[in-house]
This record gives C-alpha cells, structure tokens and sequence, in this order.
C-alpha cells in the first residue's frame, strides 16, 4: 500500500446538486497519522476490491435522490476512482465515506488529532 496519496472527492446528485457549484475536497495522505492513512487506503482497497469481484447492485432500490461521492486516490501509479452512494449497502463503502470526510476534516484543521 503506498505510503503517499492525494485524495480528491466531490459529491455528486441529490435533492440540492447544482452542476458547477460542486466544492471540491482534497488532502494529502502525508498529513494523516500513518494508522488513519493506512485505514484509509485499506478501506479503498477493500471496496474497489469488493466492486471487481460482485455483480450485486450496491445501492438500495428508490434511492433515486441520493448524492454519490466521487473520490480519487493520485498516487505515484497513477489515478485510482471509485463512486459511493450515500445509501451504499456495502458496510465497508460506507465506512470509507465517514472516514473519508473524517481525514479531509481533520487535513483541513491542521494535520494530526
């Protein structure tokens, strides 16, 4: 797993998505702890792993409305995407999410907690 990674996400959909007025959240791994960085990029991992192998819908029936995240992992390799709805059936995909807003908070107060 590399060490070092720019993350990007955005949100996509929604009841209030306004194409053009998405913000944009980026950090760089290096500003994580080394255990929240490789949490993180494990939590990826799994999910797109778990995407490759499983042909099952993850997203619940009249979800229509929900907001997808968009997230990007740059790393050295080149550029790795993966789209998680807010209403993903995946446990793991959804733990990505929260910890994914968790370490952009945490990237933008200032580095480690």
């Amino acid at each position: 797993m590399p060490a070092m990674a720019r993350v990007r996400y955005h949100v996509e959909g929604g009841i209030a998505y306004f194409p053009g007025l998405v913000a944009e959240r980026s950090f760089e791994t290096e500003a994580l702890p080394p255990a929240r960085r490789e949490e993180l990029l494990g939590l990826f991992d799994t999910v797109c792993t778990h995407r490759l192998s499983s042909a099952d819908p993850t997203i619940p029936e009249g979800a229509a409305d929900q907001q997808t995240y968009v997230i990007e992992i740059q790393e050295d390799s080149g550029v790795r995407r993966l789209v998680v709805g807010e209403f993903d059936e995946d446990p793991v995909a959804r733990e990505l999410l929260e910890r994914l807003r968790d370490c952009a908070d945490q990237c933008e107060a200032g580095g480690e907690q």
